[in-house]
């Protein structure tokens, strides 16, 4: 595999008044291309500060990040919002579709601004991704008219338009059931599978550690352990 992130000693401090809080403390690790990766911990582990940073959400206070070997951390905000738009996805759990775009315009959305690209092709690729997370049918639909599964799962798909280097899923099963956040778990094991995807899912559900190649544990801001997952459960063998 080729290695697609690595992170060398970050360390997050946030200023609070006359307090400085350390979010993280030296977190160093690697990530190959078409690994799927589970980041868990507590709330206020740092996990989120950790994905905002790989996800060129923001910048370290120290320390150095490469993607794709290219030194990023140190980069403006332009330059951050240049490459989350090129070669990163996301997965929130609040969904963030915006209610007066339908299902189709959600998913195109990311792409409407680039110049280069064919609205109708990109219209065509979005429909193909709707067929295959089942929800093809809703295209027209408002999010509202939509059950929290299927909103999520067009948030999946909207991260996948612009066929991205890695998609990052924040809690994406938080605000869902246990069926279904088990359908959505099933959408990502595939997309990983069949298409090669690079996925770093951050939870704090050990279920879905399940079925991640690799599992890193956070708390207080630092790895607590990395583990090789040695058997990746298959959707009739994850426990929820």
């Amino acid at each position: 595999m080729n290695e697609i992130i690595r992170a060398e000693d970050l360390t997050k401090t946030y200023r609070l008044g006359e307090t400085n809080v350390e979010a993280l403390r030296g977190v160093s690790i690697n990530i190959n291309k078409g690994e799927l990766v589970s980041i868990i911990g507590p709330s206020g582990s740092g996990k989120s500060t950790l994905m905002h940073l790989l996800g060129c959400l923001d910048t370290p206070t120290s320390g150095k990040y490469f993607l794709e070997g290219e030194d990023v951390s140190k980069l403006n905000d332009t330059q951050l919002a240049t490459i989350r738009n090129k070669k990163i996805g996301f997965v929130f759990q609040t969904f963030n579709l915006l209610p007066h775009l339908t299902v189709l315009d959600n998913v195109i959305l990311p792409v409407v601004y680039n110049a280069k690209s064919n609205l109708r092709d990109t219209e065509r690729k979005a429909m193909e991704l709707l067929e295959i997370a089942g929800i093809k049918e809703r295209a027209k639909h408002l999010p509202a008219q939509l059950s929290g599964g299927e909103r999520q799962r067009v948030a999946i798909i909207r991260a996948l338009i612009n066929d991205p280097l890695i998609v990052f899923a924040d809690e994406p099963t938080g605000n869902l059931d246990s069926k279904t956040g088990l359908e959505i778990i099933k959408i990502l094991k595939e997309l990983n599978e069949e298409k090669g995807v690079t996925e770093i899912i951050v939870t704090h559900d050990s279920s879905i550690t399940q079925f991640t190649h690799k599992i890193i544990h956070i708390k207080d801001g630092s790895i607590e352990k990395e583990i090789k997952n040695g058997h990746v459960a298959n959707m009739g063998e994850i426990k929820k």
